[in-house]
C-alpha cells in the first residue's frame, strides 16, 4: 500500500456515503454515516504504518492533479507532520460526532440532510489540511462554512437562525481578506518569476519589502484570527456553540477552530517570516490577553455550552502565544495544545449534551451534583476536566508547560504572564468540576439517571484515550511534528539572515 492514495480515498469515502444516504431510505442514514466515517478513521489508522516519522518535514502521501495550468493551479495534496496530525484528529472527531448523533434526542428529523452535512464536512476538512495549493485551500476553507451553517440553523436550539447567520457572515466576510491576500501572492510571484502559481512551495520564494509583507500578513491574519478565534474577533463563537446541536459543537470546537491556528502557523509564519518576527511581541501578548480575558468571561457564564465555548477562546490564546514565540518549545507547545484542545473541547461539549438530555437545561445551577449517580460518566468527565486544566498527566499540561519554557527563553516577565494565564484557565475548570461533583441539589431528580453507554460511551472514550496518551506518552505525539518544527525554524533563520 506504499503508493496508495490515502488522502483522495479519505476524501471520497464520505462523498460516497453522502450519495448513498441521499438515495436510500432515511432510516439507513445513521448506519451509512457510521460505516463511512468509520472507514475513514480506520484508513487513517492504517496510514500510520506507512507514514515515515523520520521525515515529518517532507510532504508524504503526495497527489497532484492539474486544474488550470495557465494559472499554475492544481489539486496538490499531501501531508507533512503538522497536517498529518490534523488528519488524524479530523478522522477521530468525525466518527465520534456521528456516533454521538445516533443516540442524540435532538436529532430526530431530516436525518438524511443531517448525516450528509457531517460527511461533507469531513471531506472539506481533509481538503483544508491536505491542500498545498493556496487557492484550493481557500475553496475547502470556505466550503466548511456551508454544512455547519445548516447544522446550526436546522438542528440547533432556540436562537439557531441568528447564530447560524452570525457564524456565516463573520467567517465569510473575514475570508475575503484571505482571498485578496492569496491573489496578491500569486500576482507577486508572476512579477518576480514570470509565471502564476498558488503552490505554497513556490510562494515561499517570493520576496517583499517589510511594509508590504506586514500588509499581507495582516490580510491573512484577519481571516484566521476570526476563525481561531482571538479576542476581540471571538463574539460569533459563544452564539454558535450555544445554539448548535452537540455534535455540531464537537466538530466546530475540535476541528474547525484548528483551521485558523493551523493556517496561522502554516501560512502567516511560513510565508511571512520577516513580518512574523516584526509582529512577534504583539502576537504573543495578544495571545496571553486572550487567555486572561476569555478566562474571566468563562467563569461568569450561566450557560454551560457558552462556558465551554469561552474556554475554547482561552485555549486558543495559548496556541497563538506559543507559535509566535518562534522557538522550538513554543511551536511544540502550540501544536500539542491544538491536538489536546481538540480532544478536551469535544469531550466537554459531549458532557454538556449528555446532561442536557437528562435535565433539559444548560443552566449551570441546574447542573449541581448532576453526575453523582453516573460513575462511569463521572470518571470520564473528571479525566477531561483535569486534562483541560493542564494538570500533570493531562493532555493540555505539555502545551502549557512548554509555552512557559518557550517564554522563559525571552524573559522571566513573559513567562510569568503565561503562568498567570494558566492559573486563570485552571480556575474556571475547577469551578465547573465543583459544580458537577461537589455542589448538592435535590437528589430525587438525579437518582434515576442512567449512566453513559452504547455509542455515546464509544464516542466519549475515543476522546479520552488519546488525552491519556498525550498526557503520559507525549513523545508519541512529538514524533509527528519535531522534524517539521526544526525544518521551519531552519527556514526562518535562513530567511531572516537574508538567505
Amino acid at each position: 500500500m506504499e503508493g496508495f492514495p490515502f488522502i483522495s480515498v479519505s476524501m471520497i469515502l464520505p462523498l460516497v456515503g453522502s450519495i448513498l444516504i441521499l438515495f436510500l431510505r432515511e432510516e439507513l442514514s445513521k448506519g451509512i454515516a457510521v460505516i463511512f466515517s468509520g472507514l475513514v478513521f480506520l484508513l487513517s489508522i492504517v496510514s500510520l504504518f506507512f507514514f515515515d516519522f523520520s521525515k515529518t518535514d517532507r510532504i508524504q502521501f503526495e497527489e497532484r492533479y492539474s486544474l488550470i495550468p495557465e494559472l499554475g493551479l492544481s489539486l496538490h495534496l499531501g501531508f507533512d507532520g503538522l497536517s498529518y496530525l490534523m488528519y488524524i484528529l479530523t478522522t477521530i472527531v468525525s466518527i465520534s460526532a456521528i456516533l454521538w448523533s445516533t443516540r442524540d434526542h435532538q436529532i430526530s428529523h431530516r436525518l438524511k440532510e443531517y448525516y450528509i452535512w457531517f460527511l461533507l464536512t469531513e471531506t472539506f476538512l481533509l481538503g483544508v489540511f491536505s491542500s498545498i495549493d493556496l487557492m484550493v485551500f481557500y475553496v475547502f476553507y470556505e466550503l466548511t462554512l456551508v454544512p455547519m451553517f445548516f447544522v446550526i440553523g436546522i438542528w440547533g436550539y432556540k436562537l439557531r437562525m441568528y447564530s447560524a447567520y452570525k457564524f456565516f457572515i463573520y467567517i465569510f466576510v473575514s475570508s475575503l481578506f484571505l482571498l485578496l491576500g492569496i491573489v496578491s501572492l500569486a500576482v507577486q510571484h508572476y512579477r518576480q518569476f514570470g509565471k502564476f502559481s498558488f503552490n505554497y512551495f513556490d510562494l515561499i520564494n517570493n520576496r517583499y519589502s517589510l511594509e508590504f509583507e506586514v500588509f499581507l500578513f495582516l490580510l491573512f491574519l484577519i481571516a484566521f484570527a476570526v476563525k481561531t478565534p482571538i479576542v476581540p474577533f471571538h463574539t460569533w463563537l459563544p452564539d454558535a456553540h450555544g445554539e448548535a446541536p452537540t455534535a455540531g459543537s464537537v466538530v466546530l470546537a475540535a476541528i474547525l477552530l484548528k483551521m485558523g491556528t493551523y493556517a496561522l502557523l502554516r501560512f502567516n509564519i511560513g510565508l511571512f517570516p520577516e513580518a512574523s518576527l516584526f509582529l512577534m511581541p504583539i502576537m504573543v501578548l495578544w495571545g496571553i490577553f486572550s487567555i486572561v480575558f476569555a478566562s474571566w468571561f468563562t467563569i461568569s457564564q450561566s450557560n454551560v455550552k457558552r462556558f465551554v465555548a469561552y474556554s475554547s477562546v482561552s485555549h486558543m490564546g495559548f496556541v497563538v502565544a506559543g507559535m509566535f514565540l518562534l522557538n522550538t518549545e513554543g511551536l511544540k507547545a502550540s501544536i500539542t495544545e491544538m491536538f489536546a484542545h481538540g480532544l478536551t473541547s469535544a469531550a466537554l461539549f459531549m458532557m454538556a449534551g449528555f446532561i442536557y438530555n437528562r435535565l433539559h437545561s444548560f443552566n449551570m445551577q441546574a447542573l449541581k451534583g448532576s453526575i453523582k449517580f453516573m460513575p462511569l460518566f463521572a470518571v470520564l468527565v473528571a479525566i477531561t476536566g483535569f486534562s483541560s486544566m493542564g494538570l500533570p498527566g493531562g493532555s493540555s499540561f505539555w502545551g502549557k508547560f512548554l509555552t512557559i519554557v518557550g517564554a522563559r527563553e525571552y524573559s522571566l516577565a513573559l513567562a510569568f504572564l503565561v503562568i498567570v494565564g494558566a492559573f486563570f484557565s485552571a480556575v474556571y475548570v475547577l469551578y465547573l468540576l465543583k459544580t458537577l461533583y461537589l455542589d448538592t441539589k435535590e437528589e430525587s431528580r438525579l437518582i434515576h439517571f442512567t449512566d453513559i453507554r452504547g455509542f455515546k460511551l464509544v464516542a466519549f472514550v475515543l476522546m479520552v484515550l488519546p488525552m491519556i496518551l498525550v498526557g503520559f506518552l507525549p513523545f508519541l505525539f512529538f514524533a509527528f511534528y519535531e522534524g517539521y518544527i526544526q525544518s521551519l525554524l531552519t527556514y526562518l533563520s535562513t530567511r531572516l539572515m537574508g538567505g
